[in-house]
């Protein structure tokens, strides 16, 4: 029967009837024989109709009400679950106008009284029947199509995954749903306007649909956010498919954007989630793809995240620190904490890393990790950042009076703060206002920074090396480094990332990496310090291969500064 199916040729229409009589297919089959456009193939019941259908579009599905254990309204319910555009035309040897109504109103093309049927009439409502539909798919494709973008809309999106979850199990098939969005684009539309903004959104969804295969599924579900069905059979392997295509949207994505006879640089954020694996409900994918790709958001840059349960508490956790936050440097709850910085020549502590704390008035001692993605987010990473610098700089003061000599105090500058226009006059304000010893404060940042906006990053550093400020690269080794940028920037020191420096006794690759750094930073004469040493065997490697500091458990945790204070002699 369905290989029948299968080898129909185009010209003619395929009709299925659902009906567990071979009676009821003669019957009709004697009145098609008088148009060679129809074919008829029958199946026993709805389930074997469903199989059937996920291998074999049909044109019209025929259902026998007469013949089933089921109210015919329940079982067009569970085909159109399937079969979304499929006319469905009910047969009853009895029918009056009411149950009619009733299975219109159950999303029946049709219905037909089987008792003394004609051809003309069999024919007609077969052609009424296709008419409607095709009439019902170009206005659902109105409907259904963004208004913007060449991709589908809202709609179309939730009613396309709902159809495709429930066919999932009886296809045995396998999805992922992507969701893809644009990083701080509520700032580019309040520079550049909300035209150049539709300009940039659909210059994005022009990008997504050009690398989207076409049984692959794009929509616009958000202002500047998309999402991709990505559905394969389950013999295929799903996450290397998946990998395949954020690599090639990626590349795709950052190129740069032209508008108004300039070029922008915008990064975006992916988040993936797989079906069924990690759930089968729409709203399930849904939030669990939206919370995937604010991960990916912590990362920086153009970068994607595949959803893990763990995420999902601490999106929660999140959530909840929030609102708390506002109110937390009002309250004086932030804290400076203190690592040393040893130099392995002198085996002395020659620096340290400012690195804030929060005293949360309920859940104690919050750690960076938690709320600064979410100030990163939400913009109040640029107050706080502020707050940090200055009271790195009323801590050095304090030491210096205290007549001890620190050669570095390194505070972090996130690239976000880069965004704020007032940040190198904001700097310089506190520096004079606090009169402290510009040589000895150091920034440290992060690749994405540098990439970021590697024009004005430039300038901002320059600006700040004038006034005798250094800077560090943190986390070297695990982002997009140039190593000919490292030229034209004023960078002094080169921090190996804690993930290289842990296993440096285990990992022939990492080993090479730190090898590498370290002889790169020496022929540079830059400085290196090794993050997160804490055993006695990373320490000794160091030394060996001639890093200059270290910084890690190994010598000290982070400490309160008082702590810190005490720690280092006077002159």
């Amino acid at each position: 029967m369905r290989s029948a199916l299968r080898q129909l040729p185009d010209k003619h229409k395929r009709l299925l009837l659902i009906d567990h009589c071979q009676q009821s297919q003669n019957r009709l089959e004697s009145i098609l024989e008088q148009n060679s456009l129809y074919q008829l193939t029958r199946c026993n019941d709805h389930v074997e109709a469903i199989l059937l259908l996920q291998e074999s579009p049909v044109d019209v599905i025929l259902l026998s009400c007469n013949s089933s254990p089921l109210p015919c309204p329940t079982i067009i319910s569970d085909l159109q679950k399937y079969k979304l555009y499929t006319p469905i035309i009910a047969l009853s040897s009895s029918i009056n106008e009411e149950q009619g109504q009733e299975l219109i109103n159950a999303k029946a093309t049709d219905f037909l009284s089987t008792k003394n049927l004609c051809p003309d009439t069999l024919f007609r409502t077969l052609r009424h029947a296709e008419l409607t539909v095709k009439q019902n798919e170009e206005i659902q494709l109105l409907q259904h199509s963004d208004t913007l973008t060449p991709v589908g809309n809202r709609q179309f999106f939730y009613r396309t995954l709902l159809h495709k979850l429930n066919v999932l199990a009886l296809q045995k098939r396998q999805l992922a749903l992507i969701t893809v969005d644009l990083d701080h684009f509520r700032k580019f539309n309040n520079r550049y306007g909300f035209s150049t903004g539709d300009e940039i959104v659909l210059e994005l969804g022009k990008r997504i649909q050009n690398h989207i295969g076409t049984d692959e599924v794009v929509a616009r579900t958000g202002n500047d956010e998309f999402a991709i069905i990505l559905d394969l059979p389950e013999t295929y392997d799903l996450l290397v498919t998946v990998k395949q295509l954020l690599g090639k949207l990626i590349a795709s994505l950052t190129e740069p954007y032209q508008h108004t006879d300039t070029q922008t640089n915008l990064s975006c954020s992916i988040g993936v989630v797989l079906a069924p694996e990690q759930g089968d409900e729409v709203d399930t994918l849904t939030k669990r793809a939206s919370v995937a790709r604010m991960q990916a958001k912590q990362i920086h840059g153009c970068s994607y995240a595949f959803f893990r349960p763990s995420m999902e508490d601490s999106h929660e956790q999140k959530a909840g620190l929030e609102p708390d936050i506002m109110n937390a440097l009002r309250a004086e709850q932030f804290e400076l904490y203190y690592q040393p910085r040893i130099d392995l020549r002198s085996g002395k502590i020659t620096g340290a890393e400012a690195l804030i704390r929060w005293n949360h008035p309920s859940q104690g001692l919050v750690m960076p990790g938690e709320f600064i993605p979410i100030c990163e987010n939400n913009g109040l990473i640029v107050p706080i950042g502020y707050w940090t610098i200055h009271q790195a700089a009323l801590h050095l003061k304090q030491l210096i009076e205290a007549g001890i000599n620190l050669e570095r105090l390194s505070v972090n500058l996130s690239f976000r703060q880069f965004k704020d226009d007032m940040l190198v006059d904001t700097i310089k304000r506190i520096i004079k206002q606090e009169a402290i010893d510009t040589s000895v404060l150091e920034f440290e940042l992060t690749e994405s920074a540098l990439f970021n906006d590697e024009n004005h990053v430039r300038e901002c550093l320059d600006s700040l090396a004038e006034e005798g400020i250094t800077f560090s690269l943190d986390d070297f080794g695990t982002g997009y480094s140039s190593f000919a940028l490292l030229h034209k920037l004023p960078i002094s020191a080169l921090k190996v990332d804690w993930s290289f420096v842990s296993q440096v006794q285990e990992s022939s690759e990492a080993t090479e990496i730190v090898r590498s750094i370290i002889s790169l930073a020496k022929n540079m004469k830059i400085a290196v310090v090794a993050e997160g040493v804490e055993t006695r065997e990373q320490l000794d490697f160091l030394i060996k291969h001639d890093c200059d500091q270290i910084q890690g458990y190994f010598y000290s945790p982070p400490v309160p500064f008082e702590e810190f204070k005490r720690m280092l002699p006077k002159s």
